[in-house]
């Protein structure tokens, strides 16, 4: 007994000696992040890496204050990635894990984005932005969910084009032009 207890404890000393320690980790995350920020060219490979480093980090210190933010940002990567799906999960990691971390009002509309341009699902899409501005009727992106809902599907620039001719028609209501 005496010395499998004794076993257990040096194989936790090693386990844990030879982890990587909260500092390095975020160490490298930051290094990581300041990389891809002076690449010259988009490198999909250092965005999975750092995608990865996030989800680590967050894996091995859920209780971290650094750890909301590393989840938000893996998030948006993924969604970037198109791998909208993982996208999703991690921002409904955050809702549910962080309720009081302070991009939550973002990390729901950011949700409906995702649904809308990364998974095509203007639907649940629609759902999800009605639920952001009943939740968050005064925020900054209210109107970007405002627009989304009456635009769906749509690019920027067919919005512009739309916007325009709205425009048109008006000043032709106007000027009988």
């Amino acid at each position: 007994m005496k010395n499998t207890v004794f076993i257990i404890i040096i194989y936790s000393v090693s386990l844990y000696s030879c982890s990587p320690s909260r500092d390095k980790m975020s160490g490298e995350i930051f290094k990581m992040e300041s990389e891809i920020k002076t690449a010259q060219k988009i490198d999909s490979v250092a965005f999975m890496g750092l995608l990865s480093a996030y989800q680590n980090f967050s894996s091995k210190y859920p209780g971290d204050s650094m750890t909301p933010g590393f989840l938000f940002k893996a998030a948006g990567i993924a969604a970037g990635l198109n791998r909208g799906t993982q996208a999703i999960g991690l921002y409904k990691s955050v809702i549910d894990t962080y309720p009081d971390y302070r991009k939550i009002p973002e990390c729901y509309f950011m949700e409906a984005f995702t649904y809308e341009n990364t998974l095509g699902n203007i639907d649940k899409a629609n759902v999800l932005y009605n639920e952001f501005l009943v939740r968050y009727p005064d925020h900054d992106l209210t109107d970007d969910a405002l627009a989304a809902i009456k635009f769906p599907g749509k690019s920027p620039e067919e919005m512009l084009r739309e916007f325009e001719k709205m425009r048109s028609d008006s000043v032709k209501e106007v000027t009988g032009k």
